[in-house]
């Protein structure tokens, strides 16, 4: 008998359905801004997990000249993992209870000319594909995605989602995720804390990318 699988992934919009909105839509030119758009629908069957697309291949682009911050929203840098095709930035509070993972990663190839938000889309449907194999991996793992949207933020499209992540042997760690543009790279913002409201912490999210922002206009 296969073990029950606990995967709650509620009110997103069909892949395909998606890409034909953000195709055919020709935003107004006096409006700068996307609507708020729900996200697809990725499989949580993990009979099809086998089927699914591989994800791109991301090319090796020069990252070294983003600015790193020592703090972002009250969270001390504790540590650095960078490769060829990114950096991943960890920050904790420092009672260890809150954690913050920023990640910088270039376009995978042919990506330049992708609309911007479809980039977006596509990349964080790629990362949320992730999460959801990994909560099948269990079956006393548990993913809920509360929510996410497509959305304008400060002049760049961004994917943004507020989920909860249930572990045997762990209480319920409430996370957010944002994903957008920064100088032509993909920043991936990961937020996670036994204690705040996965509302907060996108908010608390959104501040971190405002003060990464803030620290590359200072090194310029």
């Amino acid at each position: 008998m296969m073990p029950t699988l606990i995967v709650k992934v509620a009110r997103f919009l069909p892949l395909s359905a998606l890409f034909a909105l953000m195709a055919c839509q020709t935003p107004p030119s006096s409006e700068p801004s996307i609507d708020a758009q729900k996200l697809p629908r990725l499989s949580t069957d993990s009979s099809q997990t086998r089927s699914l697309p591989v994800a791109p291949t991301t090319k090796a682009v020069d990252l070294s000249h983003f600015r790193i911050p020592q703090t972002l929203a009250g969270l001390k840098l504790d540590g650095e993992i960078s490769s060829q095709r990114g950096r991943t930035l960890h920050y904790r509070s420092e009672d260890k209870k809150e954690q913050l993972s920023l990640t910088l990663s270039g376009l995978p190839a042919g990506w330049d000319s992708m609309p911007a938000e479809r980039a977006v889309a596509s990349y964080y449907s790629e990362v949320r594909q992730r999460r959801v194999n990994q909560a099948l991996q269990d079956s006393a793992n548990a993913l809920t995605i509360v929510s996410e949207t497509l959305l304008d933020l400060e002049g760049q499209p961004s994917a943004q989602a507020q989920m909860r992540w249930v572990e045997k042997g762990r209480p319920i760690q409430n996370q957010s995720l944002l994903v957008t543009l920064v100088d032509g790279a993909f920043i991936r913002i990961n937020n996670a804390s036994y204690q705040q409201n996965p509302r907060w912490l996108l908010q608390h999210g959104k501040r971190a990318l405002a003060e990464f922002k803030a620290a590359q206009d200072k090194s310029e």
